[in-house]
């Protein structure tokens, strides 16, 4: 008579084997989670710049992107005091530059990122960035360019705008 199954040293072994090789595997996917996340953060920033600077130039007038608070609220508002991970606004700009008006559209809202991530600005873009109808770039002191740092776990990415208002990436860390 001929038993099927596995003895309890068996299955001992392969839990065993098992384990380590769980082990091994758990902190390289923290790191991946890490990278996606900043890649995520970091096209999402890049996409609403793009969405910002075309919409300017397709509106013939200026469109702003502003840090917020709360990115929930029933009327959103610009916010010098809130961090960029917090959230952020895309607005046509008609009235005065930074602030969003009764007249202002409002085009795109972004909730808060993950609470790992940092995103922060330089002097010139400090508090918002805003696109001509020329699709250049104007940030707080009447500048255009600017830098936004993107941290997640260490690791950085730069959005680096020049005067012509076109970003482009950088990495580094943090």
């Amino acid at each position: 008579m001929e038993r099927r199954g596995f003895t309890l040293v068996e299955l001992l072994i392969v839990l065993a084997v098992g384990s380590i090789l769980l082990a091994i595997a758990v902190p390289g996917y923290g790191f991946l989670t890490s990278t996606s996340r900043l890649a995520a953060v970091t096209n999402d920033l890049v996409t609403v710049l793009h969405l910002a600077r075309s919409e300017a130039i397709k509106r013939g007038t200026r469109v702003t992107v502003c840090k917020t608070g709360n990115p929930g609220a029933a009327t959103p508002a610009c916010d010098v005091a809130a961090e960029w991970h917090e959230g952020w606004l895309v607005f046509v700009d008609a009235g005065t530059p930074g602030v969003i008006d009764a007249s202002d559209a409002l085009l795109r809202v972004q909730v808060g990122s993950h609470a790992d991530v940092t995103i922060t600005a330089n002097h010139h873009i400090s508090r918002f960035i805003s696109y001509l109808p020329d699709g250049r770039s104007r940030g707080v002191a009447g500048l255009g360019n600017g830098t936004f740092e993107v941290c997640v776990s260490g690791s950085r990415r730069d959005i680096v705008i020049n005067n012509a208002g076109r970003p482009r990436l950088e990495s580094g860390s943090c």
